[in-house]
C-alpha cells in the first residue's frame, strides 16, 4: 500500500468520526443565530438595572439603614447625614413658629428641604446590591452611598451581527428563555447601540470575536420573583425582514 493509499485509509478509518464531529458543532452552533423559520435567537445573561443613591449634598455618613441584600420600598431612607439631628429640630422649630403666625410658608418649606438633604432616600423599590460607604464615612454630593437593584426593570444584553440589524427595532417583541425555568416570558426591545462593535469574546466563539455587532437591550415585559439576575438566558427575536 502507498503512502498516499494508506493515507486515505487512514482518514476514512480515523477521519469519520471527526468529520462528523464537526458538522455536529456546525449545525449547533447555527442554531444559536437563525432559527428555521427565520427568527434570531441569542444568548445573554439576564441583568437588572441599577440605581446609584446619594445624598444631595455633602456631609458625613451618621447612620446606614441597610445591609447588602435587603429588600426596600420606594421613600424608604437608606441613609443620613450628620446634620440630619439639627435639621429636624429646625424644621420642628420653624413648624411651630408657623403655626403661631411667627415664620412664612417659604421658611417652613426651605426647613423641609433642608431635613430631605440630610437623608438619603430609595427612589424605587428594590434591593440593596452594594454599600459604597459605611457609617462615619465623608461623600460628596451626588455620590453614591448605596446601589439599588429594580427587580420590576430586568433585562438581558445581546449582540446582534451587523447583517441583522436592519431587522431589529424598538419595540420588537421576542420571547426569552432562562436556564432553570420551564416558562418563557415575553419581552420587547428597549434599546438598540447606535454604533457598531466588535463582539465581546465572553459571550460568542473564536470565529464569531471578530464579527461586528450591535448591542441590543430586551426588556422582560411581565418579571416575577422566580427571575434571579445573572442566570443564563436564550433570546429569541421575531424577525420581520428588513424595515
Amino acid at each position: 500500500m502507498t503512502s498516499t493509499q494508506q493515507l486515505a485509509h487512514s482518514t476514512q478509518r480515523n477521519g469519520a468520526p471527526c468529520v462528523l464531529f464537526a458538522v455536529c458543532c456546525l449545525l449547533i452552533s447555527g442554531c444559536d443565530r437563525l432559527m428555521r423559520n427565520g427568527d434570531l435567537q441569542l444568548t445573554g445573561t439576564l441583568e437588572l438595572t441599577e440605581h446609584a443613591v446619594g445624598a444631595r449634598v455633602p456631609g458625613r455618613v451618621a447612620t446606614l439603614l441597610v445591609q447588602d441584600g435587603d429588600e426596600v420600598s420606594a421613600g424608604q431612607v437608606l441613609a443620613t447625614l450628620d446634620r440630619f439631628d439639627q435639621a429636624t429640630r429646625d424644621a420642628d422649630r420653624i413648624q411651630a413658629l408657623f403655626k403661631a403666625g411667627g415664620a412664612t410658608q417659604q421658611a417652613v418649606e426651605q426647613a423641609g428641604l433642608s431635613l430631605e438633604d440630610q437623608q438619603v432616600v430609595s427612589p424605587v423599590t428594590g434591593v440593596v446590591l452594594v454599600k459604597v460607604h459605611e457609617a462615619g464615612e465623608v461623600v460628596g454630593a451626588g455620590a453614591p452611598i448605596v446601589i439599588i437593584g429594580d427587580r420590576s426593570s430586568l433585562w438581558v444584553r445581546v449582540f446582534v451581527p451587523e447583517g441583522k440589524v436592519n431587522q431589529v427595532y424598538l419595540q420588537q417583541p421576542a420571547t426569552l428563555r432562562f436556564d432553570g425555568l420551564a416558562r418563557t416570558y415575553g419581552g420587547h426591545i428597549s434599546f438598540i447601540a447606535p454604533k457598531a462593535e466588535f463582539t465581546p469574546r465572553n459571550v460568542q466563539t473564536v470565529e464569531e470575536r471578530i464579527t461586528q455587532t450591535f448591542a441590543v437591550k430586551v426588556t422582560v415585559d411581565q418579571p416575577d420573583p422566580s427571575l434571579r439576575p445573572g442566570v443564563a438566558a436564550d433570546v429569541i427575536i421575531h424577525l420581520k425582514g428588513d424595515r
